[in-house]
């Protein structure tokens, strides 16, 4: 018997601005988190299922998920059944948890699975293994060509990067080619507990500028595609060298002159299916479920700050803001598709950023520890405190790698005047010389060409005032400066913010730091925890309590 043909022409099918968006992406690896009846299954995970079983015949990848039961009762059935509305049918097209009979004269895989019982076959011979956290199949000795993780929220991370991870790996030489080579594709709906947050952290790995010039580069090859009279001055061998260039970008770029996968990260508006599902739905599962759930599952929202937190008046709608600057991207776009460099944007600096002036000094501050240093850098602007970036760095790294870490994203900025913010905790003796925690940074700074000045600020103040001064800043007294945070900058920052509470101390109230006393981990990183909010409230008193203009060093009239 010969092989099942693919399907007869697809009819028009309708999808969503989120599921158009993945697929016209299409990165090397994807992370999406996409609220429950958003159409995950059939607009998100069989079309890329599909794409890896057609772009890549004969290869292995895997499933991921939690148990055997989860894989059974939930992800399999959601997937065919999305697959069986693209025309590709159980029994007919692909076999699961077998291979498939000898009559169906099925194309065998590169390498065969050891056990078929956990495998789905395919007509071309791509093969699934489906593994499941619960059983002792394990991807260790497997090689995989691609990953798929539906229920993201639910899979163990550290699992993920000892066991799955390093099995993604060879035959490139079969599949080299294919953008989607050792790739990924995670999807999940809002995760609410610590296992399940490890998927946020993917959206630091996204170049926002990369997505947007995959977005042009496809637009302009579409373009030229249905051109109703082709013109000379778009021939074949443009749309090539187009489609070459989009592939390469879809693939992976250079970050620090190292090779990285490119990612996209998207977390989607509920109301993206408001057509499907009608406004009916969002009433009743606003009356049938409780607040949280409804938030996070339906509503697509991350789960909230802590109540009467630390930072108990930040409302990230008013405090937070996206300054990303274009300018750099447009003018790669302006010299399509005479040569631009699909890798020119991965260089890393606030030539990026819009919210920066950069006429005008910097202010920083830091955090001192033996396992996590931080340092938080803002501008004052008027009456606003702008929080343009913060840094971090674990063991082995320390504290002078933090402040090289700013000095090489700022090392663009044209004022070299720094203000630089410290108290008595940076006074004591650095274990590393003996040079203070403030003398090892102004010595990294100064040496970079900034023309620094410190400024003590004595003993940390008091809890109970720091809430207070700060809440009333975040309220908007005029008294302080108003405090604004670059969302996509200050990741940490702001999520550490937002998870801070207050708890009794010895004399008074006090911010909770109990988290500091538990290990760096996997489900409760350092970065996470309250290290750098203490960096962004030495900063905070400084300018509104120790306030100072720099000592002039001038404008830097080339780049370092």
């Amino acid at each position: 018997m010969s092989q099942p043909s693919q399907p007869s022409q697809p009819q028009l099918r309708y999808f969503n601005r989120g599921q158009l968006e993945t697929m016209l992406v299409s990165a090397n690896s994807t992370y999406i988190i996409a609220p429950r009846g958003y159409g995950k299954s059939e607009g998100i995970d069989a079309p890329r299922l599909l794409e890896v079983v057609h772009l890549m015949p004969r290869s292995v990848s895997a499933i991921l998920s939690p148990t055997y039961r989860k894989l059974n009762i939930n992800t399999l059935p959601a997937v065919s059944k999305a697959l069986a509305r693209y025309g590709y049918h159980r029994g007919i097209h692909y076999f699961v948890g077998r291979k498939a009979p000898a009559k169906m004269n099925f194309a065998m895989p590169h390498t065969e699975p050891f056990d078929w019982n956990y495998a789905i076959h395919w007509y071309n011979g791509s093969v699934q293994n489906m593994i499941s956290f619960d059983q002792s199949m394990s991807a260790n000795s497997m090689s995989l060509d691609f990953i798929f993780g539906f229920e993201a929220k639910f899979l163990p991370y550290e699992k993920i990067k000892s066991e799955v991870a390093p099995a993604n790996r060879g035959n490139r030489d079969l599949y080299g080619h294919c953008h989607l080579h050792h790739g990924c594709l995670y999807t999940t709906d809002m995760p609410t507990s610590k296992s399940g947050k490890w998927i946020f952290d993917k959206q630091q790995e996204m170049n926002p500028d990369l997505i947007a010039l995959i977005k042009l580069t496809y637009t302009h090859l579409h373009t030229l595609r249905h051109q109703s009279q082709p013109s000379q001055s778009s021939p074949k061998s443009l749309q090539s060298k187009l489609q070459k260039d989009l592939s390469t970008l879809r693939t992976s770029h250079l970050r620090n002159n190292e090779p990285i996968s490119t990612v996209f990260y998207a977390e989607f508006d509920p109301f993206d299916n408001l057509e499907i599902l009608g406004e009916r739905f969002f009433h009743d599962m606003r009356r049938d479920l409780p607040p949280l759930l409804f938030r996070t599952s339906i509503l697509n929202q991350r789960p909230g700050k802590v109540e009467n937190g630390f930072y108990s008046s930040l409302v990230p709608s008013i405090h937070y803001y996206i300054a990303n600057n274009n300018a750099r991207l447009e003018n790669l776009i302006r010299s399509a598709p005479s040569g631009y460099d699909p890798t020119a944007i991965a260089d890393e600096s606030s030539l990026h950023d819009a919210d920066v002036e950069p006429t005008q000094p910097l202010i920083i501050a830091n955090d001192y520890n033996a396992a996590i240093n931080s340092l938080v850098c803002a501008q004052l602007q008027g009456r606003t405190l702008r929080t343009l970036k913060s840094f971090f760095v674990k063991t082995p790294r320390k504290l002078p790698d933090v402040v090289k870490d700013f000095c090489l994203y700022y090392r663009t900025h044209l004022s070299r005047d720094l203000i630089y913010y410290y108290d008595s905790t940076a006074i004591y003796d650095n274990p590393l010389g003996g040079d203070s925690f403030a003398d090892a940074v102004i010595k990294v700074l100064t040496a970079s060409g900034w023309n620094v000045t410190p400024i003590y600020i004595g003993q940390p103040m008091r809890h109970r005032l720091k809430h207070h001064y700060i809440n009333e800043a975040l309220r908007g007294n005029p008294e302080y400066t108003f405090p604004l945070f670059n969302r996509d900058n200050n990741p940490y920052l702001t999520f550490a913010m937002e998870q801070t509470g207050i708890r009794a101390g010895r004399n008074d109230f006090e911010k909770d730091k109990s988290a500091e006393r538990d290990p760096d981990s996997t489900e409760a990183p350092d970065e996470k925890k309250t290290h750098i909010t203490d960096a962004w409230d030495t900063l905070f008193i400084g300018v509104n309590f120790f306030p100072t203009t720099p000592s002039t060093g001038g404008i830097a009239t080339t780049f370092l």
